[in-house]
């Protein structure tokens, strides 16, 4: 018995201690050893960014195929010449994250086609055409709880075109802009922060700039945005009422072409109490548009800023919202505010010197769905904002003659800026042409301007009544633009008016053109689109006022002179030198430019309409031959007469030092113009149509030659400045009539006009100009009147004209020359001769 107890128990001991002894532990999957000891952060995805700055994404199932939004945003940076803090680069875009057993792609769906519902056949051969384009690939490091690790650093430490602060523009607008290398040594990720809806990277990029190899570094923040799995209910746009859209289009069996249709920018503003609404009541949206006011902004004028945004309910009101936007300081009591969270729209101030401020916006391109934005608050806009008023109402308003004006006048200018920007961040486009619809008396009319202001819309340039005369303020006529215009007010409703029943965008469409219909009955509420590059309808113009652009610009000058009289007295300060003076000068001389600009357009003017079938209106007409005289005559009288009062002699004893190039360059502006082959080639157009009102290039050419000679038929006596005038118009008539001086100039020529486009086309606001590479073509577009196709007219129809001008001018300088003595002699005899040759030349 003992001898079989004891091997029972030595066996049940041995059992026991194996039993206590330890199982290896498995060894960690890749996943896991990969992550170890990474900061982790759950959210939309899970980011683990390591101790070594690198950074992983754990990307759960259910985001694989989703629609995600990727914004590309500076924080900070060292240089403030191409970009500033907040400022989003390059196009916000679409995509998505699909796999394979291998890789995680990152990929862009084509959101600008689509196949018509029920067309399967079409849709097949979408399918294999229209695949989405990969935009990066990553190896797949692991897979665990339903969650695949990739390894994201290299993208967001690249330089891939997509999210790269650098452009990789040619053009006119690449001079401008920095170029220069990466620098892989100074260049992170720093931080990732996870949200439920977004992802939030922070890297730091280093370029070394070409030529001078200078550090550029910037601290960017990419987003990561989940969109909505269903989109919301897109509008169709309508280029009578001025919103930014893109374009979509549609292959279908049941339409014979492939239709095309834009879909409009708007807030998805849903109300709290959906049968109220209905019912006609004012109610509050769900989600609220609101706006965090940068904390940088000086104390006295953050109420300004608020009020501007806010002052955007009276429009939305029409739309049947009440407190539909709203304007905030930074939260203080919530840890996760980053005004640099895509979540958040900001409105943000930026101490540069740029005169300038924007409001751009970032939209769903499945719906046209603004999902953020943003404005960007230049410091200096303040003396674009100061300079503005001094020189367009400092004849009439003494509080404003001043080179620092009183906080209530700068915070009234400082309201109608913010509130212009976020006009653009709720979807709304320049209205150019509003101000046309008011009259000089309106203007003048204390009742009428108290009510309506300078302009239906605040979306036009149309700054401050320039055209007020003295004594007109005191009898009560308002000098500012309107808190909110008419046709701000009827855009608002058209773009975020709800019906019911739940229609279809094409149903929407018919109750909102049968709106836009009755609007346009009333003058006020007409869109004009911005014009570019060249202003060919008057009608529709910036920094003007009033359908009378000749007696508007009359009582302006008016005014100018009055400032000119008194600018050293108005901005004297004993013991400083005449710097600020000399650039209030150069204000003034800007403010006259833009009323020369204002009447050039009649010249070979054409007046365009948004005209629809069946209305019985022409898409477009040109401009009465009566009113192309005028403007022909009135240029000629302003550059024969302006160097008197603008630049007066005891004036420029103070400032005069460059002066002279400024002078120079007005007359060979409007020269230019008078002689432009554009011009001809309209008037041509228009003589061609037999209508009676139609001008002709040989009354043309007369007539121009008529007044801009008119110095020299009247005296053999000229001034300088006469004879600057007479020689810019004959240099212009020779290079048209002789081809081998054209070609000699062609260079030249244009080279002049590339940079007088840059200075024409360059907005004071506009969408952000760092937007430069666009990933899609379903970034947003404003409806502008295309005029860079307006072809010059051919030397073989003008020229025979100019060379007929050619002999009457060289009779009447012959004439002159005999009586003539000194550098009047001397200017005729030379110019005599040298017509006289071009025209014997074989």
């Amino acid at each position: 018995m003992k001898k079989l107890i004891l091997p029972l128990l030595f066996l049940a001991l041995l059992v026991a201690g194996c039993a206590t002894k330890k199982k290896p532990t498995p060894p960690k999957s890749k996943y896991q050893q990969t992550i170890a000891g990474a900061d982790s952060k759950e959210g939309l995805l899970t980011t683990h960014l390591s101790s070594k700055h690198k950074l992983y994404f754990a990307i759960p199932d259910s985001i694989f195929g989703r629609d995600l939004y990727f914004m590309n945003k500076v924080v900070a940076t060292n240089h403030t010449k191409e970009l500033v803090s907040g400022q989003v680069v390059n196009s916000p875009f679409l995509f998505r994250f699909i796999k394979d057993k291998l890789n995680v792609y990152m990929v862009h769906p084509n959101m600008t086609d689509y196949v018509a519902q029920g067309d399967n056949e079409l849709q097949l051969s979408y399918n294999s055409n229209y695949i989405p384009g990969v935009i990066k690939a990553f190896p797949i490091i692991g897979t665990e709880g339903g969650k695949v690790l990739i390894e994201t650093t290299d993208f967001f430490t690249s330089d891939d075109r997509f999210i790269t602060p650098l452009s990789k523009r040619s053009g006119p607008f690449a001079a401008m802009l920095f170029k220069g290398s990466l620098d892989k040594s100074a260049t992170l990720v720093t931080e990732a922060k996870g949200f439920p809806l977004n992802v939030e990277v922070t890297s730091y990029i280093t370029y070394k700039l070409q030529k001078t190899d200078a550090p550029y570094t910037l601290k960017m923040q990419r987003s990561i945005l989940l969109l909505p799995k269903e989109p919301m209910k897109y509008r169709i746009q309508d280029n009578r009422v001025g919103f930014f859209y893109h374009s979509k289009r549609v292959f279908s069996s049941q339409i014979d072409k492939v239709k095309t249709f834009n879909v409009a920018h708007r807030w998805n503003l849903q109300p709290k109490d959906p049968e109220a609404y209905f019912r006609g009541e004012l109610v509050e949206p769900i989600k609220p548009i609101v706006f965090y006011v940068d904390p940088a902004f000086p104390k006295k004028w953050r109420a300004t800023i608020k009020q501007g945004i806010e002052d955007w309910n009276i429009a939305f009101e029409k739309a049947g919202f009440k407190n539909a936007i709203i304007a905030k300081d930074y939260p203080t009591d919530d840890p996760n505010f980053d005004p640099n969270d895509v979540r958040y729209n900001i409105f943000r101030y930026a101490t540069t010197a740029i005169p300038n401020a924007m409001g751009p916006s970032y939209v769903d391109p499945r719906s046209g769905e603004i999902i953020s934005a943003q404005v960007i608050w230049y410091h200096n806009v303040i003396s674009l904002v100061h300079n503005w008023r001094f020189v367009q109402t400092a004849a009439v308003d003494p509080r404003v003659r001043k080179s620092v004006f009183d906080d209530d006048i700068m915070c009234e200018s400082l309201r109608y800026v913010a509130s212009h920007e976020i006009g653009h961040t709720l979807g709304l486009m320049h209205n150019m042409g509003a101000s046309y619809s008011y009259t000089i008396d309106n203007l003048r009319d204390p009742k009428f301007t108290a009510e309506y202001g300078t302009t239906p819309s605040i979306m036009d340039y149309a700054r401050n009544n320039f055209l007020a005369q003295p004594g007109d303020l005191e009898r009560g006529v308002k000098l500012t633009p309107p808190v909110m215009g008419v046709y701000d007010k009827a855009a608002i409703e058209w773009g975020y008016r709800l019906f019911p029943g739940n229609l279809s965008p094409r149903k929407e469409k018919k109750i909102l053109d049968k709106m836009v219909d009755e609007n346009y009955k009333d003058e006020k509420l007409h869109f004009g689109a911005q014009q570019f590059p060249y202003t060919i309808d008057p009608t529709d113009q910036t920094e003007d006022l009033s359908n009378d652009h000749f007696t508007a610009s009359d009582l302006s000058v008016k005014n100018l002179k009055i400032v000119a009289r008194n600018l050293d007295k108005w901005l004297l300060e004993k013991g400083e030198n005449y710097d600020d003076l000399e650039q209030m000068h150069t204000q003034l001389y800007i403010q006259y430019f833009r009323h020369i600009g204002h009447i050039k357009p009649y010249i070979g003017g054409i007046i365009f309409e948004e005209a629809r079938q069946g209305d019985g209106k022409p898409s477009f007409k040109y401009v009465d031959k009566d009113l192309q005289k005028k403007a022909i005559n009135w240029l000629s009288d302003q550059v024969l007469t302006y160097n008197t009062w603008m630049f007066a002699p005891e004036l420029m004893a103070k400032i005069g030092d460059g002066r002279t190039q400024l002078q120079k360059s007005l007359v060979n502006s409007i020269v230019k113009h008078l002689f432009d082959k554009r011009v001809a080639a309209r008037i041509y157009d228009f003589s061609l149509t037999g209508a009676t009102n139609a001008y002709n290039l040989s009354e043309y050419t007369q007539d121009v030659a008529k007044a801009l000679f008119a110095s020299s038929r009247k005296s053999n006596k000229l001034t300088e400045h006469q004879r600057l005038v007479e020689q810019s118009a004959l240099d212009a008539m020779i290079q048209i009539t002789t081809p081998e001086v054209a070609e000699k100039n062609k260079k030249g020529n244009r080279l002049d006009e590339v940079e007088d486009l840059l200075k024409e086309a360059t907005p004071v606001c506009n969408f952000d100009l760092a937007n430069r590479e666009d990933l899609s073509q379903e970034d947003s577009t404003a409806f502008f009147r295309p005029t860079l196709f307006y072809f010059p007219i051919s030397d073989n129809i003008i020229a025979p004209y100019w060379q007929m001008v050619l002999r009457d001018i060289l009779k009447l300088y012959k004439k002159n020359a005999a009586g003539a003595t000194g550098a009047d002699k001397a200017y005729y005899s030379f110019y005599a001769s040298r017509i006289e040759n071009l025209l014997n030349a074989k």
